[in-house]
C-alpha cells in the first residue's frame, strides 16, 4: 500500500469518528456534559476504529513481510545458481585439465615411439641396403603417419585454444552477469529502505492508536537488518567467487603460456625431423633410381633369356614334328629288319617318353598352380564402435577387440556391432595394445608403447596376470598355435616362436625377409599371414627351423586382427570360415569370408 492509499484510509477513520459524536454547538447547554449513551457509543466507534486501524496496519505489514521474503528467496536462488554454475565450472575446468594432462602423455609416447622407430629404422636401412626396397616403403607409410600426426596435433591444439577462449569469454559474460544481478539486488534494497522509511514518516501522526503496530514494525526492522547482513554475505560470496575466477584465470593463463612452450620445444623437434627425413627420402630417391636401373637391365636379360627360350620351344616343336612324321612313315612302311629296328626303336621311343613327360609336367604345374591358390568369398562385413581397433582374438565364443587407448571390447561373433562387456587394462606405465592372441583361459596382447607382451585373464581382461619383455623393439603381430605363443617384430624382421613365458623363457627367430605381418593367426599346423607389404594373405608351414609358404591369395586388403573357426553349415555340412579386423577408410569393420580350397 502506498502512502497516498494509506492517507485516505486514515481520514476515512477520522471522518467515521466525528460523525458518529454529537456536536457541543447544537445543544442549549452547552456547559453540561453529553448523555451517557453518546459517550459510550463515541467509545464503541473508537475502538472500531482503533480495532480497523491496527487490521489494516497489520495487513500493510504482512504485505511487506510477504515482499521481502519473495525478495530473500530470489537472492537465495540467484546464489545458488551462482554456485552451481561455479561448480560446474570448477568441473570442467578440472576434467579438461585431465584430458590435456592425457593428451600430452600420448603425444609424448608417440613421439618416443616414432623416434625409436627411425632410429631403428636408419640401422636396418645402413645394415640392409640390398633390402632398399622395403626400407623404402615402410620409412614412406613411417613419413606419412607423422604427417598426419602432426597435422591433427596442430589442428588439435587449435581447436583446443579455441575452444578454451570461447569459455573465457562466457566467463567473463557470467561475471558482469552476476555483478548485474548483485547491482539489482543493491537498487531493490535501497527502494525498500526508502519505502520504510516513507512508512515510519507516515505513521508517525497515528502513533497513540499503532503502538503495538510500532513494536511489529521494529521486529521487521531487526528481520530487514538481518536481511540487509545477508545480502552483505551474498555481496562478499560474489566476490569471493569472483577473485577464484580470477586466480582461475591466472591459473590458465599461466599453463596456456607452458603449453605453448612445449609445442614450439616439440614443433622445433618435429622440424629437425622433417629436415632429417627429407635426407633420407633424398638419398632413397637416388637409390631407387639405381635400383630402377639394375632392374631395367635385369628385365632385359630376363626378355633375352625368354626369347631363347621360346626359340629353343619352337625348335623342339619343330623335331617333334619331325619325329611325329618319322612315327607315322615308319608306322605305313613295312616292317624292316631286326637289326634296323634294334637301331631305330631306341631314340623314337626316347622322344616319345621326353614328349609324355614335358606334357605332364606342364599339366602338373598347372594343378599345383591353382592348389596353391586360396580363394576368399565375402560373407559379411559388420562396422566395429570401437573408434581405433588394433587387434582381435576369437576363443570359440566371443569375439576380443582391442582399441589402442586400452580399452577391451567382447563382441557377439553372430553380430560384432553388439558389444557384450567393454573393459580397460590398466597395467603400469604407457600401454597401447596392437595385437591380440587367446588360448585357454589367458588372453595375450602386444603393448607397442614399452614393446611387452601381457598375459590377462580372459574372464576379465582389466586385470594383468603377467608382463615380460618382447624379442624385438617394435612387435606388431601375436598369435598362439596351442603349444606356444608367436610374435612378429617390424625391426628384426623375424617371427619368434616363445618357448615359455616370461623374460626367461626363452624364443626361437625365423626370418621373413620378403613379408611384413599386420596380423597372425594359427590354424592346426598352418600359419596364416596379413602380408599389406604384397596385398596379398600368405599361409606358411615349420619346417625345421624355416617357415616354408604354403599358399596365398593376392589383392586382399590389410588386416589388423585375424581368426578362423570352421562353422557348421547344415548337418553332416561345415566350411572354414576367416573372420578378420580391416580398418578401412570408412570405419573399422569384422569382415567373415569363406576360404575355398579349405586345408
Amino acid at each position: 500500500m502506498n502512502p497516498d492509499d494509506l492517507q485516505k484510509e486514515l481520514d476515512g477513520l477520522w471522518e467515521k469518528v466525528t460523525s458518529g459524536v454529537p456536536r457541543p454547538a447544537e445543544s442549549p447547554f452547552s456547559g453540561f456534559a453529553p448523555p451517557s449513551g453518546a459517550i459510550s457509543d463515541a467509545s464503541s466507534i473508537t475502538r472500531e476504529v482503533s480495532l480497523e486501524t491496527i487490521s489494516l496496519l497489520k495487513r500493510q505489514h504482512r504485505t511487506q513481510t510477504t515482499q521481502l521474503q519473495e525478495l530473500l528467496e530470489s537472492k537465495e536462488r540467484t546464489l545458488r545458481g551462482v554456485r552451481e554454475r561455479l561448480s560446474a565450472a570448477e568441473n570442467e575446468l578440472s576434467s579438461l585439465r585431465r584430458r590435456l594432462q592425457r593428451e600430452d602423455a600420448v603425444a609424448t609416447q608417440q613421439v618416443y615411439e616414432m623416434s625409436g622407430r627411425l632410429e631403428e629404422a636408419q640401422k636396418a636401412l645402413v645394415l640392409r641396403e640390398e633390402h632398399f626396397r622395403e626400407e623404402e616403403r615402410v620409412l614412406r607409410s613411417l613419413a606419412e603417419q607423422t604427417r598426419a600426426q602432426l597435422a591433427a596435433e596442430i589442428s588439435r591444439f587449435r581447436e583446443v585454444e579455441r575452444q578454451w577462449a570461447e569459455r573465457e569469454q562466457q566467463y567473463l559474460l557470467d561475471i558482469q552477469e552476476l555483478e548485474a544481478i548483485a547491482r539489482r539486488a543493491q537498487e531493490e534494497s535501497g527502494k525498500l529502505e526508502a519505502r520504510a522509511r516513507q512508512s515510519g514518516d507516515e505513521l508517525k501522526g497515528a502513533k497513540n492508536a499503532v503502538e503495538k503496530t510500532l513494536a511489529e514494525l521494529l521486529q521487521e526492522r531487526q528481520q530487514r537488518d538481518a536481511a540487509d547482513k545477508e545480502r552483505d554475505k551474498a555481496i562478499e560470496k560474489v566476490r569471493e567467487v569472483e577473485d577464484h575466477f580470477q586466480q582461475l584465470q591466472n591459473i590458465w593463463v599461466e599453463e596456456r603460456k607452458q603449453w605453448q612452450e612445449l609445442w614450439d620445444r616439440e614443433r622445433s623437434t618435429w622440424e629437425s625431423k622433417r629436415v632429417e627425413l627429407s635426407s633420407w627420402e633424398e638419398k632413397l630417391r637416388k637409390e631407387r633410381e639405381d635400383w630402377h636401373g639394375n632392374l631395367r637391365q635385369l628385365e632385359e636379360k630376363e626378355t633375352r633369356y625368354a626369347g631363347e627360350m621360346a626359340e629353343i620351344l619352337r625348335k623342339s616343336s619343330e623335331a617333334g614334328e619331325k619325329v611325329a612324321g618319322l612315327l607315322r612313315a615308319a608306322s605305313d612302311k613295312p616292317a624292316p629288319a631286326v637289326s634296323s629296328m634294334r637301331a631305330s626303336r631306341f631314340p623314337v621311343r626316347q622322344a616319345v617318353y621326353a614328349a609324355a613327360f614335358a606334357a605332364v609336367l606342364a599339366l602338373g604345374f598347372g594343378v599345383y598352380r591353382y592348389t596353391q591358390r586360396l580363394r576368399l568369398e565375402p560373407l559379411a562385413s559388420t562396422p566395429v564402435s570401437s573408434e581405433n581397433p588394433t587387434g582381435m582374438a576369437f576363443d570359440g565364443s566371443t569375439l576380443w577387440v582391442c582399441d589402442w587407448n586400452g580399452d577391451f571390447f567382447s563382441l557377439s561373433p553372430e553380430d560384432p556391432s553388439r558389444v557384450l562387456r567393454s573393459l580397460k587394462a590398466k597395467p603400469s606405465g604407457a600401454y597401447h595394445p596392437v595385437a591380440l592372441a587367446v588360448w585357454g583361459d589367458s588372453l595375450y596382447s602386444i603393448d607397442s608403447a614399452q614393446a611387452r607382451v601381457l598375459r590377462h585373464r580372459s574372464d576379465d581382461p582389466s586385470k594383468v596376470d603377467a608382463l615380460w619383455p618382447a624379442p624385438g623393439p617394435a612387435p606388431t603381430a601375436l598369435a598362439h598355435d596351442g603349444r606356444n605363443l608367436w610374435s612378429y617384430d617390424a625391426v628384426t624382421r623375424s617371427i619368434y616362436r616363445h618357448l615359455g613365458e616370461g623374460a626367461d623363457g626363452g624364443t626361437e627367430a625365423y626370418s621373413l625377409p620378403e613379408v611384413l605381418p599386420a596380423a597372425m593367426a594359427w590354424y592346426k599346423d598352418e600359419l596364416w599371414v596379413s602380408d599389406p607389404k604384397n596385398a596379398r594373405l600368405a599361409v606358411f608351414r615349420v619346417n625345421g627351423r624355416a617357415l616354408e609358404p604354403v599358399r596365398s591369395e593376392k589383392r586382399v586388403e590389410s588386416f589388423t586382427g585375424m581368426a578362423l573357426a570352421m562353422k557348421g553349415i547344415s548337418e553332416g555340412t561345415r566350411r572354414l570360415e576367416l573372420l578378420a579386423l580391416s580398418p578401412g577408410s570408412s570405419g573399422a569393420a569384422v569382415r567373415r569370408y569363406r576360404v575355398r580350397p579349405s586345408p
